[in-house]
């Protein structure tokens, strides 16, 4: 009895077995390609566009054939077929002796498997639309927004407070970008003020070749440490793309700046110069390396001059909008105000909130 109802199981699941390959190879036996060298690849075909044909198939999933390599094809469905003489017809294709026929409502139309520019299926975008609009999205601006946090603190044996809050907004397309930030940070060790800084910022730059770009800066900053009541900086230029890659890219700047400085003692400096930048950013796997490094002296007293480097590193965390950012920054001011040291040194990690 046992061995009886063992085989009626085995016989149940080779028929089920065999019934849901022939449901599998029947849905994706819509449409033939026959190739040059007497193969046959049933599938659906998807499209055809840069001298390939994409087919859906049920033994390998979706697989790419050169179109040399075909001899001819077949549809079950209408689909659009662009021809080398410029003429789109929408029909089944079927194979003869002569080639290639495409039979639309208003008649057939004879053409040779070499001579189709591009096919693709009805009531989907043409190649040439879509890529059109993926040109558009590239080109559209839209704006992403990035807000970071920083809090450190101690009390008890010792009173300790540092915090810092930055704002980031970017408006970018394929050729130009707008940046607007914002940050502040402010710290206290025993009740002595160790760090009390603002700074605002914008910076565009706009392609005007693949490589070339041309841009502008602005910024004001205040620093009570360094006894800063304002420090107002604009410059504009022009910059090439060293590198230029989706995973990295690096571009250098040379320009004219105008800095104008005014001290709580009284002191005041102003004066055009030069502005020369390299901006480096490398992307991993799992986060992105950004360094900057700037050099802008004086005309006016040429040993005045100021050296601004930051290296960070930003990498994702729990939540795709949240990462993690460490980093280092180095200002070096020439001639620094009496008793402020001329090299300043940060060191940070903060949270970061990105949203659109």
């Amino acid at each position: 009895m046992n061995t009886k109802l063992q085989s009626s199981v085995t016989l149940v699941r080779t028929l089920l077995a065999s019934a849901l390959l022939t449901l599998a190879t029947s849905a994706f036996a819509a449409d033939r390609i026959e190739l040059i060298d007497g193969s046959v690849v049933v599938g659906k075909l998807l499209s055809a566009e840069a001298g390939k044909l994409k087919v859906e198939t049920a033994f390998a999933g979706t697989i790419e054939i050169a179109q040399d390599k075909v001899k001819g094809f077949s549809t079950d469905e209408a689909v659009n077929v662009e021809l080398a003489a410029g003429s789109t017809v929408l029909g089944k294709v079927g194979m003869t002796d002569a080639g290639l026929v495409v039979s639309a409502n208003d008649g057939q139309q004879t053409t040779q498997a070499g001579k189709v520019v591009a096919v693709w299926r009805a009531g989907v975008d043409s190649p040439k639309v879509r890529l059109l609009k993926e040109e558009a999205d590239k080109n559209k601006r839209h704006w992403k927004y990035e807000a970071s946090l920083a809090i450190n603190g101690r009390t008890g044996v010792s009173e300790k407070f540092a915090g810092a809050l930055g704002f980031k907004a970017t408006l970018e397309s394929a050729q130009d970008k707008l940046i607007f930030n914002l940050a502040a940070e402010k710290a206290q060790d025993n009740g002595v003020e160790t760090a009390n800084r603002q700074l605002a910022g914008a910076d565009y730059s706009s392609f005007f070749s693949d490589k070339n770009v041309w841009y502008a800066r602005t910024s004001v900053e205040k620093d009570a440490l360094k006894e800063l009541d304002l420090r107002s900086s604009t410059a504009f230029g022009v910059g090439r793309k060293l590198i230029k890659k989706d995973v990295q890219d690096l571009e250098a700047r040379v320009g004219i700046s105008y800095l104008y400085e005014s001290y709580a003692n009284g002191t005041k400096f102003d004066s055009p110069g030069l502005d020369i930048a390299l901006i480096h950013t490398y992307k991993f796997a799992t986060g992105k390396l950004s360094n900057v490094l700037t050099y802008t002296p004086a005309f006016k007293e040429f040993s005045n001059y100021r050296i601004h480097h930051e290296t960070t590193y930003e990498m994702p965390i729990s939540a795709s909008m949240w990462k993690l950012k460490t980093g280092i920054m180095n200002d070096y001011t020439s001639i620094p105000q009496p008793g402020i040291n001329r090299l300043d040194t940060l060191y940070f990690t903060s949270l970061i909130l990105n949203f659109d």
